[in-house]
């Protein structure tokens, strides 16, 4: 028999737009480290392009949890925002693969992570970010154009 969910909690207002505000802050974020990967690949340093990735994947990671179907009580979903989780395509951060790499590889000290792939496809993965938060604006936008705009308006 399949275990029932506990329905989720309802936010008020502040907590909303708090929340609102640090998902705001993963996605620039996201954006950010992205493209210091990039500067750090086109000058060579390999610790700043280290830091820079670590810090993309680490708010890469944040973003894919916060469209989970289920997460503890003191989680941030979109859900709690939408009332239903929305349909967003994230096939590569929620692939088993790149599931385990960013478990493994940036979360934790393991024996498996030295047998782990190091390259990361940074701009793919971004895209895919990008897409995901353009589509959960643009809903949010339909039922409170405020949080909306808190997260982030396109």
């Amino acid at each position: 028999m399949a275990k029932t969910q506990k329905p989720r909690r309802k936010r008020g207002p502040q907590a909303l737009a708090s929340a609102a505000d640090d998902l705001n802050y993963e996605w620039k974020m996201a954006r950010v480290s992205a493209h210091a990967v990039a500067r750090a690949y086109a000058a060579n340093n390999v610790w700043a392009r280290n830091i820079a990735l670590e810090a993309f994947l680490v708010h890469a990671r944040v973003i894919r949890d916060f469209y989970a179907s289920s997460a503890s009580d003191n989680d941030v979903l979109a859900i709690d925002f939408l009332g239903s989780r929305p349909r967003v395509r994230l096939p590569l951060l929620r692939s088993p693969a790149i599931r385990t790499r960013l478990n493994r590889r940036i979360a934790h000290l393991s024996f498996s992570r030295s047998r782990l792939k190091r390259a990361w496809d940074v701009r793919t993965l971004l895209n895919e970010i990008n897409a995901a938060m353009h589509t959960f604006v643009a809903l949010l936008t339909k039922r409170n154009a405020k949080l909306a705009a808190i997260v982030g308006a396109p």
